[in-house]
């Protein structure tokens, strides 16, 4: 939509971590604008997302700089909101025009957080993986080294 680009923190995570973010996110304002869409403002929508978006991003920011984690967040629900809807949604919590949505937010962002994990936890299978056949390479390298002597 706003065409933003997840490569402004690519110095302080991985890029393809970051990308991996990107994607979830915008499925989870697919599936709240076809779940809400008739049935809540557009705020309280803009306002679910950036729970989710919260939720998503905790597992790899919550434990850093505040600030980051913040700007990562913004730069999420911005692939999706124009700017002024993107500080409402960070900022302010709509008046609420159904009964369940304070209880939604925090399922909403639950579930954002159990996305965020997995993709942590995948990430991090990755990175074992990759270290592992370096450890590998680096080993069968020096075993033929020892051979050779």
């Amino acid at each position: 939509m706003l065409g933003l680009s997840m490569d402004n923190f690519a110095s302080s995570k991985q890029p393809t971590e970051i990308q991996g973010l990107a994607p979830k996110a915008e499925a989870a304002w697919t599936a709240l604008q076809r779940q809400y869409a008739s049935r809540i403002s557009d705020a309280e929508i803009d306002h679910l997302f950036a729970c989710f978006v919260l939720g998503l991003t905790s597992p790899a920011y919550a434990e850093g700089e505040p600030a980051l984690h913040f700007d990562v967040c913004r730069a999420l629900v911005a692939v999706k909101l124009p700017p002024e809807r993107v500080h409402a949604a960070l900022h302010t919590m709509p008046e609420p025009t159904q009964p369940w949505l304070a209880s939604a937010c925090a399922l909403i962002e639950s579930q954002g957080a159990k996305i965020g994990s997995a993709l942590q936890e995948k990430a991090s299978n990755l990175e074992d993986l990759s270290t592992a056949r370096a450890n590998a390479a680096t080993g069968s390298l020096g075993k033929n080294e020892e051979n050779a002597t």
